[in-house]
């Protein structure tokens, strides 16, 4: 293996996984794309990471009625977990519909705040874990096509405590 691809893979580990040894599986860096092809999709990502973990915060520049649909019975069920989560928007472009804020509000365990500041563009997606904690971040915003067709880029990092 070349030595630079080498370095670049042990410090992915180190930094991410645990500081004194290294992991695989799952814990490894990813990239998320959208490929109806080989079928894969940044939701399934999503959907495995709200399945285990123990609260989550999405940051994200706009969301779709379709993008709070593909995820809304996901989220009930992270109620009935007792599981909450905070979801940060904007009024980018003013690109939000009142219809998305109004179901938002009927989820009891989201907490859902506005960003007031200019140019607010992010898409992230964090789960906190037992022992650790997952990062999706990309090009991603919450509509459906951007979670299952689009052509979008993400990536998917995982830290435990012990890493860098």
């Amino acid at each position: 293996m070349d030595p630079l691809i080498q370095q670049l893979q042990n410090s992915f580990h180190k930094g991410f996984i645990d500081k004194e040894y290294i992991h695989s599986g799952r814990f490894k860096p990813e990239l998320l794309v959208n490929n109806i092809d080989k079928r894969q999709d940044v939701l399934t990502s999503l959907i495995d990471e709200l399945k285990s973990c123990q609260s989550f915060m999405f940051s994200v520049a706009f969301i779709t009625e379709s993008g709070l649909a593909v995820l809304k019975s996901h989220l009930l069920d992270l109620h009935e977990k007792g599981i909450n989560g905070r979801i940060l928007t904007s009024t980018y472009q003013y690109f939000n519909q009142p219809k998305v804020f109004q179901e938002l509000l009927k989820l009891k365990n989201v907490e859902v705040r506005i960003a007031d500041v200019d140019g607010f563009h992010s898409k992230g997606y964090i789960f906190q874990h037992n022992t650790y904690y997952s990062l999706i971040v990309g090009s991603s915003n919450l509509s459906a096509n951007a979670l299952k067709v689009n052509y979008e880029w993400n990536v998917k990092l995982t830290s435990h405590e012990n890493g860098e």
